[in-house]
C-alpha cells in the first residue's frame, strides 16, 4: 500500500480522497482506529499493523545503520522550511555528527553507499528532491556535493505516539502504547487490532505459543460481520480456516504490492511453493499442528536450488547465465520470500507459512 498521497504527484487522487474525508475519517477510525491526516501537501492514513513483523519494514534498506541515518535524515529535515534548499556535505556533517564518535567515516565506501540508499529512498517517497547534482557521485568521491530541496512532508513520516517512547526497550511496548490505558483483549481494541493483522499481513495465523488464541478465534466466530465490514471497504473476500484467515483481493484490483507479478523470481517462488505441496501430498514433509512446514535450511536450500535448476531454461537470459549461480538464486529467492512474509528463516531452520498453499504453479509441458 502507498504511505501516502502526495498533492503535486497524485491531485485527482488527492482531492477525491478530500472530498470524502468525513465519511472515510469516520469508517476507517471505527473499523481500524486509523487516523486519516489531510493538509495541503498530502492525504496520509496511519497505517498501523495489528502485529508488526520483519518483513514490514523498508525493503529499500538493509543495515540497521541505515534505518539510523534515515532518521538522523527526518531530524535534519525538521528545522527545513517548505522548498529549503541544502546541500549533501551539511546533511553528511550532521549525520557524522548524531553518530558516536568514529562510527561514521565518509572515507568508507560502505558508508557513503549506506547514506545514498537512505537518500534514495528519501527521493523515492518525496521527503526531498534533488535540484542539481548526482547523488551517485558521492559513492565515488565522498567531495562530490548535490543539491537537494526539502519537500516539507517529512515530518509526517513518523506517527505522533500517545504517551512518551523515550523509556521504551521492546518491540511490543510501540504497539501496547497505541491503545494507551485500554484493556487490549476486550471490545474495540481486539477487534481493531484483528481488521489490521487481516489488512496488513498476506494470511493471520493462530499463536502457537498461547493455549487458546483469542483473536483468531474471534475471526472464526464473526467471520460474516468481518466480511461484511471489509467488503464494504475494499474489493476482498475473507477466507477462513482452520489454520489460518486470509483476506484476498478481486483478481481485476490492486492495492499496493500484489503477488504473482510478471517477474521470473515471482514465477520462481510459485514452483517453490508446488514443490512444497508435493512432498506433503507424497508425506515426505510433514505438517504442524497448525500446518506449517518445518525444514532443516540445509534441505530447504538443496530443495530451492533443485527447483532453480530443473526449471532454469525457462528464466530469462540474465537468470540463466552461469555467473548467477544456483546458490546465489537460491539465496535471493528465500529473502524475498520472507520479505512476503510467506516463510521465516531462523538460524538452523526455515518454516513455510499456510499462505504458501494458496499459490503454486508449474510450467506447461508444451513450453518445456
Amino acid at each position: 500500500m502507498r504511505r501516502w498521497i502526495l498533492r503535486s504527484q497524485d491531485p485527482q487522487l488527492y482531492y477525491e480522497i478530500k472530498d470524502h474525508q468525513k465519511e472515510l475519517r469516520r469508517r476507517f477510525q471505527d473499523k481500524f482506529g486509523y487516523a486519516l491526516i489531510i493538509n495541503p501537501l498530502l492525504a496520509k492514513l496511519e497505517k498501523i499493523p495489528g502485529q508488526a513483523q520483519a518483513w514490514m519494514g523498508i525493503q529499500a534498506f538493509e543495515s540497521i545503520r541505515e534505518y539510523q541515518m534515515f532518521c538522523y535524515l527526518l531530524m535534519f529535515l525538521e528545522d527545513k522550511e517548505i522548498e529549503e534548499q541544502f546541500i549533501l556535505s551539511t546533511l553528511t556533517e550532521y549525520v557524522a555528527l548524531c553518530f558516536p564518535k568514529g562510527e561514521v567515516s565518509w572515507n568508507s565506501y560502505q558508508c557513503r553507499r549506506q547514506l545514498i540508499h537512505v537518500l534514495q529512498y528519501a527521493v523515492k517517497s518525496g521527503l526531498i528532491k534533488v535540484t542539481d547534482g548526482d547523488g551517485e557521485g558521492f559513492l565515488r568521491n565522498e567531495q562530490q556535493e548535490v543539491l537537494y530541496e526539502n519537500s516539507g512532508i517529512s515530518r509526517y513520516f513518523v506517527r505522533n505516539f500517545m504517551q512518551d517512547i523515550m523509556h521504551f526497550q521492546e518491540p511490543e511496548e510501540f504497539s501496547r502504547s497505541e491503545w494507551f490505558a485500554m484493556e487490549e483483549d476486550r471490545g474495540i481494541v481486539r477487534r481493531q487490532r484483528i481488521y489490521r493483522k487481516l489488512l496488513l499481513s498476506c494470511g493471520v495465523y493462530p499463536d502457537t505459543q498461547k493455549e487458546k488464541d483469542e483473536d483468531f478465534a474471534y475471526i472464526r466466530n464473526y467471520r460474516g460481520h468481518i466480511a461484511r465490514d471489509l467488503e464494504q471497504l475494499f474489493p476482498c473476500e475473507l477466507q477462513v480456516y482452520s489454520s489460518a484467515a486470509f483476506l484476498v483481493l478481486d483478481r481485476e484490483h490492486t492495492i499496493g504490492n500484489v503477488f504473482p507479478q510478471n517477474h521470473a523470481l515471482h514465477d520462481l517462488i510459485l514452483l517453490v511453493h508446488a514443490a512444497l505441496r508435493k512432498r506433503v501430498q507424497a508425506n515426505t514433509l510433514t505438517l504442524s499442528a497448525n500446518e506449517v512446514i518445518e525444514m532443516e535450511i540445509d534441505a530447504c536450500e538443496r530443495m530451492v536450488q533443485k527447483v532453480i535448476r530443473a526449471n532454469r531454461s525457462m528464466l530469462p537470459k540474465k537468470y540463466q547465465e552461469e555467473s548467477i549461480s544456483a546458490k546465489k538464486l537460491c539465496e535471493q529467492l528465500l529473502s524475498l520470500m520472507e520479505s512476503y512474509g510467506f516463510m521465516e528463516q531462523r538460524e538452523h531452520t526455515c518454516l513455510f507459512f499456510p499462505v504458501v498453499a494458496k499459490r503454486s504453479a508449474a510450467y506447461r509441458e508444451e513450453e518445456a
